[in-house]
């Protein structure tokens, strides 16, 4: 690292190299401009024909939103003077000049990278990126209800936000409404398993039962919880919670759209193996996950900076840390080498 502090806020240029979410898969309608902003830049979404594609969110020409336009024998058609792109951003036709003339190359939209549908979103790559997708075992399998939560915009960072879902010490703080217990306070050992671009822990404590999540009447059953939690950069968290107990499983996924220097979308996924696939269990499910982020929320959007400096002398870091911190480590090696 520099000298000087080197803060990961939503707009940091590195993360133009990173895979990042912009939209669930449903969200992005077949013929129907989509307009999303990522990292501080707008874009356009578009599906044709099933394949996707992101078009910057300006026309060539007079710097119209292209999200603004419409889909015509499929190419994208900007609204205001007509011009036609196609999937890979080359301007094929420009109505106000005689076709026999040549198309000006700068006419051509600069296209993102790539753009796929995973996990039930839209994922999308301004320059190549670095890591590979996020991976979430249960998103296929049967055994599990998928459980997706509306997009939830917070005024947060989007680093902030995984290094909170990633902290095992705040839990019989800030969560002691959901699922926090007063005797969890201490931090036990654990040990931190690192790959080249990952970071996963394994760890028991203590915690109210999922039964009595969210208290009743302030009477709970303490049970010992056994939590599994991923990292892949730049913000995507995974966390699988086996309440052995009570015979039942949640997994999450946490997945971050930077969108603008102040602004962070999260798209969070619950799965269960322990509901009815029915709507009305999925939605009596998710209250327990909102009622937990909203305790986030408030804390996360109370802090004046939407960033985390990734210059370890900066902040105090204990043994109890060692998750977060390997994140910073992680995250400082893709800085560095989208720097070389």
């Amino acid at each position: 690292m520099e000298k000087e502090t080197v803060w990961l806020d939503n707009e940091h240029p590195a993360l133009r190299n990173c895979w990042h979410p912009v939209a669930r898969s449903e969200e992005a309608k077949e013929g129907v401009p989509l307009q999303v902003e990522l990292l501080g830049e707008f874009w356009c979404v578009v599906r044709i024909n099933g394949e996707l594609a992101a078009f910057p969110d300006t026309c060539p020409h007079r710097l119209a939103s292209l999200s603004a336009g419409s889909v015509v024998d499929g190419t994208l058609q900007c609204g205001y003077h007509g011009y036609r792109y196609a999937m890979d951003g080359t301007c094929v036709r420009i109505p106000a000049q005689s076709p026999s003339l040549p198309i000006p190359p700068r006419a051509n939209c600069q296209m993102a990278v790539d753009i796929q549908d995973h996990l039930g979103l839209v994922w999308l790559a301004p320059e190549p990126p670095l890591v590979g997708l996020p991976e979430v075992p249960e998103h296929n399998d049967p055994n599990f209800v998928n459980c997706p939560l509306e997009p939830w915009e917070w005024n947060a960072g989007a680093a902030q936000m995984a290094d909170n879902f990633l902290d095992l010490a705040h839990f019989p703080f800030l969560h002691l409404e959901t699922f926090g217990v007063t005797d969890d306070e201490q931090v036990a050992d654990y040990e931190v398993e690192r790959s080249e671009h990952s970071v996963r822990v394994q760890y028991s404590h203590t915690t109210k039962a999922l039964s009595d999540s969210m208290g009743v009447d302030g009477e709970f059953t303490s049970i010992e919880r056994n939590d599994l939690f991923v990292f892949t950069p730049p913000h995507h968290v995974y966390i699988y919670i086996d309440y052995a107990d009570e015979g039942a499983v949640l997994a999450i996924s946490f997945a971050h759209q930077p969108v603008n220097a102040s602004t962070t979308r999260l798209f969070c996924t619950n799965y269960r193996n322990d509901i009815e696939d029915t709507a009305d269990a999925r939605i009596e499910a998710t209250k327990f996950q909102l009622a937990v982020g909203a305790e986030d929320k408030a804390l996360l959007e109370r802090c004046h900076v939407k960033a985390i400096p990734l210059d370890q002398r900066y902040e105090v870091h204990t043994k109890a840390d060692r998750l977060t911190l390997e994140m910073r480590r992680i995250l400082i090696d893709v800085v560095q080498t989208v720097s070389k």
